[in-house]
């Protein structure tokens, strides 16, 4: 959750909205063949008059790239000063830091703060003012949404298609083609402006059951829908925690946000009985593929009843938590850590919280992870989570793209660790920084645990003994974060499945092999049950009829769903909220996302 939560923005904020007029005022009123021909001449200028490293780096060494004299890049950044945790050391901060010292001394880039703020709201505040005002933006920064398309439409960011050609990482360039649909929101006249950081794309739903309430009740996991019903029962109505009660429920699910959100969303059983993933409460998500070709909303497919009839009468039977409609994830959590729920669905990470919390109410509590459950033809499924966790932009007038991709380069070889890889800093090899991320005592590596792993005391990176974090210290530049390579941790999850006890050798490994080990078998789970995810076909910048009737469509799904579910409206309802759906701008927004879709795909 922390991970997802953490760097997933929503950025459909009234002021921006109401903010839209006047930022179109400032875009230039050329005509598209001239913005094509801007953006051609953008391309040529970034790399032309990018200044060139003034050490000739071996093609089999350009990890040793340098600037000298260094180049001054500028960004922005959120810093509240208590989230970032253990981010510095005493007397460090976003710009006296290690790894900036590091930077101009290796690298020679200098990186400046133009400014930073401690909210996400004053921080898209700060660029829309400048935006209005035509104040110079910084040289690299973060953004998406509503400001990011203004600053598309008025011309401000600087197009990457020849830079990334010429400077990126050759595997990142690969990334980048395998998974261009998740970049729709950075393309413009079929140029790219924005360098997506991904998440490692591992967070599909994997099925959580209360393994101490089937073995108290003679059951096995369930495999198919069939026999989910029945655990579900059993769960509610036959006294699984032996507690002479009647205070248990089968399945815990947060309603309030219909079928998909972050943690405990049903994705599962909507792919055990269609294709067409479902999301009421976002306008944007899921747009699914027909056979025709062309994208349809899952929420209004006549296949989304089939859900709905399955959850209202879980629902009417009390096999479904009463309170879930008005529940979002986090106070579902709540009732799986109490120990009144023995099913929830959600990702691999959910083996450490929140699902360990229930042993504390019972020691006996033993979530364990298993495969979905299947329809009677077999059918299996899950959705698709976001594959990008931000964008990185560049002011339009930025003129060390080369250096940027030095450092990036050198951050994205850390997280590849291929051999014989150019890019790859020997000097990295353990951490990026002695005495921060790990320390080394006679010889051996050691990146947590420091006082376990006897460790001397004046040798810990904190007084406290912690680890550090070095995620703030190391993002600066990459202001739309820093990238992990999808799905980069499968195969350690399958080696320490294979062995738990096997040396971890690689940065990837260390972490894999740090989870707690549910964990590790959740995600041996997800990869085991090898599912094709329900992918989202729209990942465009929001549309005008999305902005001005989202949120009542957002609004008018969500509550027909828990009209249906709870009983308060007929299966038949559902048709008469399709309707009412496509007359209030329902209608207008497919056509939208189509003609984006055709003009994209």
């Amino acid at each position: 959750m922390k991970r997802y939560a953490k760097y997933t923005k929503l950025a459909t904020l009234s002021l921006v909205i109401s903010m839209l007029p006047t930022l179109a005022a400032c875009s230039n009123n050329n005509n598209t063949s001239n913005n094509e021909g801007a953006a051609a001449n953008n391309n040529q200028a970034a790399v032309q008059n990018a200044p060139a490293s003034t050490n000739d780096a071996k093609p089999t060494e350009v990890w040793k790239q340098k600037f000298d004299p260094p180049v001054t890049i500028t960004s922005a950044v959120t810093d509240d000063g208590a989230s970032r945790g253990n981010a510095f050391k005493p007397g460090e901060s976003m710009e006296n830091n290690a790894i900036l010292t590091w930077m101009k001394d290796n690298i020679g880039i200098e990186v400046k703060y133009d400014f930073i703020v401690t909210k996400p709201e004053d921080y898209d505040t700060k660029l829309r003012l400048l935006l209005s005002s035509g104040g110079k933006l910084p040289d690299v920064f973060g953004t998406s949404g509503e400001i990011l398309q203004s600053m598309l439409q008025a011309n401000k960011l600087m197009p990457l298609d020849e830079a990334i050609e010429k400077y990126a990482h050759p595997e990142y360039k690969k990334m980048l083609e395998k998974l261009a649909y998740t970049m729709g929101e950075v393309k413009k006249d079929g140029h790219i402006y924005g360098i997506p950081a991904f998440f490692m794309g591992d967070e599909g739903t994997v099925m959580w059951v209360r393994k101490d309430w089937l073995d108290n009740l003679g059951l096995k996991a369930p495999t198919t829908l069939a026999e989910f019903e029945e655990v579900i029962k059993q769960f509610t109505e036959n006294d699984p925690d032996k507690n002479g009660k009647n205070d248990t429920v089968g399945l815990a699910v947060p309603l309030k946000e219909g079928p998909w959100t972050w943690m405990g969303q049903t994705d599962a059983i909507v792919g055990a009985l269609t294709d067409q993933m479902i999301n009421t409460y976002d306008v944007r998500s899921f747009w699914n593929k027909g056979a025709d070709g062309k994208l349809s909303y899952g929420a209004i497919h006549p296949d989304a009843k089939k859900y709905l009839e399955t959850m209202k009468d879980w629902m009417n039977k009390g096999y479904i938590d009463k309170e879930a409609g008005i529940k979002d994830p986090m106070k579902t959590s709540e009732l799986v850590a109490s120990g009144k729920a023995g099913v929830i669905f959600g990702p691999f990470w959910m083996g450490d919280w929140p699902l360990s919390d229930a042993a504390k109410v019972d020691a006996k509590a033993d979530f364990e992870p298993y495969a979905l459950p299947a329809s009677p033809d077999g059918k299996v499924g899950r959705a698709e989570k976001p594959l990008t966790a931000g964008f990185t932009v560049f002011n339009k007038d930025f003129k060390n793209i080369e250096a940027w991709f030095a450092y990036f380069n050198k951050m994205f070889a850390k997280g590849l660790e291929q051999d014989g890889d150019p890019y790859y800093d020997p000097s990295w090899k353990n951490g990026f920084m002695e005495g921060y991320d790990y320390v080394t005592v006679d010889g051996k590596v050691i990146k947590a645990d420091f006082k376990e792993n006897g460790v001397p005391e004046d040798k810990w990176p904190l007084k406290d003994g912690s680890k550090m974090d070095m995620r703030f210290m190391t993002t600066n530049i990459l202001a739309g974060g820093v990238t992990t390579i999808p799905f980069s941790n499968d195969e350690p999850v399958k080696k320490f499945l294979a062995d738990p006890n096997a040396d971890a050798l690689t940065s990837r490994e260390v972490d894999v092999k740090a989870m707690k080990r549910k964990q590790i078998e959740a995600a041996g789970v997800r990869i085991n049950q090898g599912i094709t995810e329900g992918k989202n076909y729209f990942t465009g910048p929001v549309t005008p009829t999305m902005k001005s009737k989202g949120q009542l469509l957002q609004k008018l799904a969500t509550e027909a769903y828990l009209k249906i579910i709870y009983g308060d409206k007929p299966i038949e309802y559902f048709d008469e909220f399709v309707k009412e759906w496509l007359a209030n701008g329902g209608e207008k927004i497919t056509e939208e996302v189509n003609d984006w879709y055709a003009k994209n795909q």
